[in-house]
C-alpha cells in the first residue's frame, strides 16, 4: 500500500460520506444512525469539509480514510474496513497530533472497544465517561485526551 494524505476538498463529500457510513456500519452494527445518507452528505459538505481541518488518506487514488480536527478536538477519524489494521488510522492520527502539538481530545462510544484500544495504544488517556446524553445517537461515550510529554 502506498499511502498519500492530502487536504480534504469540497468534492470529497460523497466519498467521505460513503466511507463514514460503511465504516460505522461494520464497526458498530448496533449503532442506529440518526441521519440518512442525504443528510449525512449535506453535513459532510457544509459542516465538516467547510469548517474543520480535514485530511484524506488515499491508496492508489482511492479514499481509504479521513480525519477531521475541529479546534482541539479530533471530531472524526474513519478508515475503510478493508484497510483497517494497515496503518491508515495511525497515519491519520499522527497527522492530527502534528496539527495540534499542544494537545488533542476526542470522544468515542464506550462499546467501540477496538477504537478505544487504538487510541489508548497511541497514548490517549481516558478522562471521562458519559451516559450518551451529549451525543445525538444517545449512546454512552467517553472522552480521551492526548497531551505532549
Amino acid at each position: 500500500m502506498t499511502l498519500l494524505i492530502r487536504d480534504g476538498a469540497p468534492d470529497d463529500a460523497e466519498a467521505l460520506t460513503a466511507l463514514l457510513r460503511r465504516s460505522r456500519s461494520v464497526a458498530m452494527p448496533w449503532l442506529a444512525s440518526p441521519h440518512d445518507e442525504a443528510a449525512t452528505r449535506w453535513w459532510m459538505a457544509h459542516v465538516v469539509l467547510a469548517g474543520q481541518r480535514v485530511r484524506v488518506a488515499l491508496d492508489g487514488g482511492r479514499v481509504v480514510g479521513f480525519a477531521a480536527v475541529d479546534g482541539d478536538w479530533l471530531a472524526q477519524l474513519y478508515v475503510d474496513p478493508d484497510h483497517q489494521g494497515a496503518g491508515v488510522g495511525r497515519a491519520l492520527l499522527d497527522d492530527a497530533v502534528r496539527a495540534r502539538p499542544e494537545g488533542l481530545s476526542l470522544r468515542v462510544f464506550q462499546r467501540n472497544i477496538r477504537a478505544r484500544h487504538f487510541y489508548e495504544a497511541a497514548g490517549f488517556t481516558l478522562v471521562d465517561e458519559d451516559d450518551g446524553s451529549r451525543n445525538e445517537e444517545r449512546e454512552a461515550d467517553c472522552t480521551y485526551t492526548w497531551s505532549p510529554p
